[in-house]
Formats: C-alpha cells, sequence, structure tokens
C-alpha cells in the first residue's frame, strides 16, 4: 500500500486512496463542498486545493489518488492564498442571509469564511437576484440564490434515486439549478438533497423556520419508520438561557436527518422515515392512568386492578397478549418475562407490512424489532387471538400499543369486543383498541426511551432516548415489572434499561455477551434468526 506525508505526518493507505480521503482518515481536514462521500467525484468547488511537492501547481485532493513517496502540504501559504480567492468567489453572488438562513449554525459557507475568507471582497457590482423560495417538491423548497453549484443534489438524483429531476441550467454566471421543466423532486428520497446541501439551499418544508439548529438537542438512534432499521440523529427543541420564542423549547422532535452506516443504510435515509415522528406528533397521548378508558385513575390502583385481571385470565388458560413488533426488545423480553410469572400466555405479534421493497432503503414490513419480537415470541399473528376471542376462548386481553404510529395499534371488531371479558391496554396513544380498554396505562413512545431493536439482518443496534416521556408513561419494560409485582410474579424489580438488557443477554441466544456498549453507535453484526431463546 502506498504512504504518503501529508503535513509532516506519513501514513499508508489503500491504493486508489484520493489525498482528501487520505487526510479525513486521519483526521486532517480538507476543506471541500462538491465531495460526499457517498457521490461520484465532480471537483468543481476547488475548495481542496492541496501543494503537492513536484507538482507544477495545486491540485484537488477530492480527485487526486497518492502515490507512493508523495508528499502534500494542505496549510501552506500558497493553498491558503488559494482557498480565500475560492471564498471571495463564493461570496460573490451568496445573500449572506444567515439572520433567516435555515442552515445557519452548520452551514459550510459560514464555517469556511470564518476560518479560510479574508472577510473582504472586491466586487462591485450588484448581486445576480435569483428566484427564492422555489417550490420544487412535495418536502423540498429551492432558494437558488443561495446556491454555490456544488452539484451534490443533481449528483444524488442521477447517481442514487436515478430519477434525475435536478440539472444545471445556462451558462458563465448566469448558471443555476433547478428542477427539469415538468418536474417535481417527488421521489422517496427528496430529503437527502438538504442534507446534501453545504450552504441552505435547499431546504425541507417540515423544518424550515421552525427552530435555530443550535436550539436542538441531537440524539443518535435508529429509526422505527421499517425493517431496516436506519441510523438517524433526531433532533428536539431544548431550553437554552437565551430564547426567543415558546415554540423553540417544547421537547418535541424537531427534525430526523440521516446518521451514516455503510452496514445498515450507507448516508441516506427515506422521507418517510425522515417524517416518521409526525404521526404520532399530531396523536392524542394516553397522558394518565384511566380505569375504564376516560376515567382517571391513580397510578398504583390501575397497576393492581390490571394485575388481578390478568392473573385471573392466566389462572384459568384464558390470557392473550398482542404486541406491537416496534416496541423495543428489553419491553418484549419484559412482557413475556410477566406471561411466565403468570402461569401463561398465547402471544401474537402484529404484522405491519405495506407496500413493497424498494432497490435502496425501504422496506415493506414496518415492523422495525419484528425479527426480536420473533425470537422472543415466535412468529404467531394477531388472527390467531382475535379468533380465540371470537369463540370466547379470552378472560383478558393484554394490548401492548404501537410506540410511533397510532394506526399501527390494533383496533378491534365490536363483535370480538363483547366477547373478551376485559382489556389492558399499555400503549402511548388513544386509539383502537384504547378506547374500549377496561385499564389503560401509558407508556413511552419511540424516542422516549433506551433499548434495542433488531433490523431484518438480525443486526441488534440501540434507541436511545432523546425527548422527556410524556405525562405519567414509563417504558413498557418497567411496566410489565410493576404489573408482574403487584401480581406476585416473579420478576426483578428493574429500574434501568441495562439491567433489563443483562437478563436478556442471559436467556436469549443472538443478545449472548452483549452490552450497551459492546452494540455501540453502529449496532452489531447481524445474528442469525431464529436462534433466539
Amino acid at each position: 500500500m502506498p504512504k504518503v506525508v501529508i503535513d509532516g505526518k506519513e501514513i499508508e493507505v489503500a491504493a486508489g486512496t484520493t489525498i482528501l480521503q487520505a487526510a479525513l482518515s486521519e483526521g486532517s481536514e480538507i476543506p471541500h463542498y462538491c465531495w460526499h462521500e457517498g457521490l461520484s467525484v465532480a471537483g468543481n468547488c476547488r475548495m481542496c486545493l492541496v501543494e503537492v511537492e513536484k507538482a507544477p501547481k495545486l491540485v484537488i485532493g477530492c480527485y487526486t489518488p497518492v502515490a507512493d513517496g508523495m508528499v502534500v502540504h494542505t496549510q501552506s501559504e500558497k493553498v491558503k492564498q488559494a482557498r480565500a480567492a475560492m471564498m471571495e468567489f463564493f461570496l460573490i453572488n451568496h445573500p449572506l442571509d444567515c439572520p433567516i438562513c435555515d442552515q445557519a449554525g452548520e452551514c459550510k459557507l459560514q464555517d469556511y469564511a470564518v476560518e479560510h475568507g479574508t472577510g473582504v471582497s472586491r466586487y462591485t457590482e450588484p448581486k445576480l437576484a435569483l428566484n427564492k423560495a422555489v417550490d420544487i417538491g412535495r418536502h423540498v423548497m429551492l432558494d437558488q440564490e443561495r446556491c454555490i453549484q456544488c452539484s451534490r443534489c443533481i449528483r444524488f438524483c442521477d447517481e442514487i434515486t436515478k430519477t434525475g429531476e435536478l440539472a444545471f441550467f445556462q451558462r458563465g454566471e448566469r448558471s443555476q439549478i433547478g428542477i427539469v421543466p415538468g418536474r417535481r423532486l417527488d421521489n422517496a428520497y427528496s430529503g437527502n438533497v438538504v442534507d446534501l446541501c453545504p450552504v441552505g439551499a435547499l431546504t425541507l418544508k417540515e423544518f424550515r423556520f421552525q427552530t435555530r439548529v443550535w436550539y436542538l438537542k441531537n440524539t443518535p438512534t435508529v429509526c422505527a419508520g421499517c425493517s431496516r432499521g436506519c441510523n438517524v440523529v433526531v433532533g428536539v427543541g431544548q431550553q437554552q438561557t437565551l430564547m426567543t420564542t415558546r415554540g423553540q423549547m417544547d421537547d418535541r422532535v424537531k427534525r430526523i436527518v440521516a446518521r451514516s452506516n455503510e452496514a445498515v443504510n450507507g448516508p441516506w435515509i427515506c422521507d418517510e422515515g425522515r417524517l416518521s415522528y409526525q404521526p404520532g406528533a399530531a396523536a392524542k397521548r394516553l397522558d394518565a392512568a384511566e380505569s375504564p378508558a376516560g376515567t382517571a385513575c391513580d397510578w398504583d390502583a390501575a397497576i393492581e386492578k390490571a394485575a388481578g385481571l390478568l392473573k385471573a385470565a392466566a389462572a384459568k388458560g384464558a390470557l392473550a397478549i398482542v404486541a406491537s413488533p416496534r416496541l423495543t426488545t428489553e419491553d418484549l423480553f419484559a412482557w413475556r418475562k410477566l406471561a411466565q410469572g403468570l402461569g401463561g400466555a398465547t402471544f401474537a405479534v402484529r404484522r405491519l407490512v405495506r407496500g413493497e421493497d424498494d432497490r435502496l432503503l425501504l422496506r415493506a414490513d414496518k415492523g422495525a424489532n419484528a425479527t426480536g419480537a420473533e425470537w422472543l415470541l415466535g412468529d404467531t399473528a394477531e388472527s390467531a387471538v382475535l379468533d380465540k376471542a371470537a369463540r370466547g376462548e379470552v378472560q383478558a386481553l393484554l394490548v401492548l400499543g404501537d410506540n410511533l404510529d397510532p394506526a399501527d395499534t390494533l383496533a378491534l371488531d365490536p363483535g370480538v369486543r363483547a366477547r373478551i371479558g376485559a382489556i389492558v391496554f399499555a400503549g402511548a396513544f388513544v386509539s383502537g383498541t384504547a378506547e374500549s380498554a377496561t385499564v389503560l396505562l401509558p407508556t413511552t413512545a419511540w424516542a422516549e426511551e433506551d433499548g434495542t431493536i433488531v433490523n431484518f439482518e438480525g443486526r441488534i443496534q440501540r434507541v436511545r432516548r432523546a425527548r422527556t416521556p410524556w405525562g405519567e408513561s414509563r417504558p413498557g419494560w418497567k411496566v410489565a415489572a410493576e404489573l408482574a409485582q403487584a401480581a406476585g410474579a416473579a420478576i426483578l424489580p428493574w429500574t434501568r434499561f441495562e439491567q433489563v438488557l443483562d437478563a436478556l443477554a442471559a436467556e436469549v441466544a443472538p443478545y449472548a455477551g452483549l452490552d450497551a456498549d459492546a452494540i455501540g453507535l453502529l449496532g452489531t453484526a447481524p445474528a442469525s434468526a431464529g436462534a433466539g431463546a
């Protein structure tokens, strides 16, 4: 493998590695706009110019492969002058509207202007006035005057989605990026062009003007939209010392962006996952224990009542449980332990299958933890439990509601409901079965608890708490443990998710030897499906 010296430090890299990649691999920053890890090399922004000894002129780091013995300088006076000149060029027509631009705070033009610019422009002519706030798609707006023509968005549509909605139009100083006539940027991954845009020319309608990015608390976690389990970063509002509006401190999910994981989703996510927080945000939450629905109840009294109902039904072999495939594995493990402690129950897991798999990321199976549920509970569909209930063989039904989308919670047919003695609903949203439940226990929604889920390939990944739990809601594993204690079933009184994970790792084969640190930010190598408890 070739050895290259970058700024006096010798490193060894794989053949074909470019100077920019070699520098980044060692933690050295070379400024760049057009280069992106997931796209082809365009080499048109010229911000990554570096000096190579014996070369007649500066070269672009993103395109130039290293050669054995190459000596590179990224901080020489020639390089600094070139970067300053490029920054002056980029800012000729850019409106410098940082006070109103959504990219402010994470804009590469801002960052590089401070780090590499001179703060002086020799350009005295009026700036070009290009189109402002152009609606180019279901989710994306274009502010043409901010664009520096790095072409990342064009290459994404040409190379990744292969839909080709964006292109360059006109030439020279009149050159601009726009939508192809008669087209709209409505492919299933359109939001990625917003993540790709380094300067705020492309913004997401759903996030535009919602808050400033420095008011966000960002948490790395995993999308619950489908069984792919894409890695994402969830941004929620957080209280700051200097606030301008209450809307910026409401602790709600403000946006979801992609987090790169080459083993799962690369640097991309689909629009469906990016906006998966919206149904839950618009739905009515179950914020306190109720018995029956609509009647407020002390939490301990609700636990006592629910535990009595479940225990009595289990003693007669007439307890059934329907679980969401989006619950964390820790939740499912705790509910299984509760059922075992009560003497057994008929378990079923909902099927959430819509649409088809596509060639990129989207999966028809919307059960983010369907694999984990199968490992712990088997593959019995909810229809088996409903058929049993229709025959009058279910005295108590425990429904574990969905933690992402209220529309994906079980809704019972009135005729079936009439033949079930009692329903205990443990979920986040008021919907479906919750409205006819005997006891309702609020549990946390997605982004409100720590845990693990298993994607369709058997990869175990961590979901992390990004926001404060709603009302009295508690993690499902904790509610299960409280019910077990009240019913006299043997479950340890867990108080932290790590304790549940330890117990899970001791009993379920694919989790053997795992803890939160071992799973880390990128998850584990896929474990064998069917190798469950």
